[in-house]
């Protein structure tokens, strides 16, 4: 059995060597297909030399072993038609090429090749690593960013701000927030859906032309099962390819005389300061920290609601979804 892996291989980046060390690692002699200088010029703006892709592939599979062999590729179908039967590792983003040779194989009589999909190589920013972003000086070959992360939080609330800056931070180095307060809110104290439309309109609202945009809203839910309402915050990212992802920060149960007083048209704000004199309290440690004796604060929960807004970009292929 061998193991076939092909790519143009331009500007050698980390998701280059994960996709080398893919075939490698099938205990396979792995052949290696580089697109040929005329075959890539058909489809790349800017091109390394064959010579020079070459090496480089060259260079960093050397490191692992001795069993390989380089071949220049002239089609998309190389030499995936001539196998009896192989391996073939592939992208994300040449899945539906190895796709198209199965389905050649098919109509030629030979039995498909086994295909393996590896994940995106992900840059700090969450977005694939590819060679057109290094070729653009957007990041470096190991994903680093060069030029500044660009996320916007629509808010006039510092909780709000402060706990987006805590968990960017928390995942990547060169990013700069800023706060986004041009936007429409709906209602003071949203219900069910339209917490979630609030926050999602919050995060179109402050895209432009950044990476990210944010929004959060904390809104009442309905429980059925026990007849209670329940406080929730959540949050909208979304990105500069318009792809958006969402998160719930953790519920608790609302007292009942808040939720008549809401039912009226009292903000959980107004309520609060109604009942007991502290004001603004949805800029502070919130109405959960005060029914919880601060154990739980509303920077907690908002923060939450960030972090897991952006669980499904940390691993996208285990959602099974591609952000790029």
């Amino acid at each position: 059995m061998i193991t076939l892996v092909g790519g143009t291989f331009n500007r050698f980046h980390r998701g280059h060597e994960q996709l080398l060390l893919a075939a490698y690692n099938t205990g396979n002699r792995v052949m290696i297909g580089i697109t040929s200088d005329q075959y890539a010029r058909s489809h790349k703006n800017t091109l390394i030399s064959y010579k020079q892709r070459r090496e480089r592939v060259e260079k960093f599979i050397s490191k692992f072993t001795s069993n390989y062999e380089i071949h220049p590729l002239d089609s998309v179908f190389g030499n995936t038609l001539d196998v009896d039967e192989a391996i073939l590792i592939v992208s994300p983003e040449t899945y539906a090429s190895a796709s198209r040779i199965n389905e050649k194989r098919l109509s030629m009589g030979k039995t498909p090749l086994k295909i393996v999909k590896i994940p995106f190589s992900l840059a700090e920013d969450l977005f694939p690593i590819s060679s057109t972003r290094i070729i653009n000086g957007e990041i470096r070959r190991t994903g680093k960013r060069i030029t500044p992360i660009n996320i916007s939080v629509s808010t006039g609330n510092d909780l709000k701000f402060t706990a987006s800056v805590e968990f960017i931070k928390s995942i990547m180095k060169n990013y700069r927030i800023t706060r986004n307060t041009e936007y429409k809110t709906g209602s003071e104290q949203p219900f069910g859906k339209d917490t979630m439309r609030f926050a999602t309109d919050r995060a179109m609202y402050g895209l432009k032309d950044n990476d990210y945009s944010i929004g959060i809203e904390s809104g009442i839910f309905y429980n059925p099962i026990n007849d209670m309402y329940y406080d929730l915050h959540y949050c909208a990212v979304i990105d500069r390819y318009s792809t958006i992802t969402t998160g719930f920060g953790s519920g608790f149960q609302m007292p009942d005389e808040v939720i008549d007083a809401i039912k009226t048209g009292t903000s959980t704000n107004e309520f609060v300061e109604n009942i007991f004199g502290i004001e603004m309290i949805g800029h502070g440690r919130g109405i959960s920290g005060l029914i919880s004796n601060d154990s739980v604060t509303r920077s907690t929960l908002i923060y939450e609601s960030i972090r897991n807004a952006f669980i499904p970009r940390m691993r996208p292929d285990i959602y099974n979804r591609e952000f790029h």
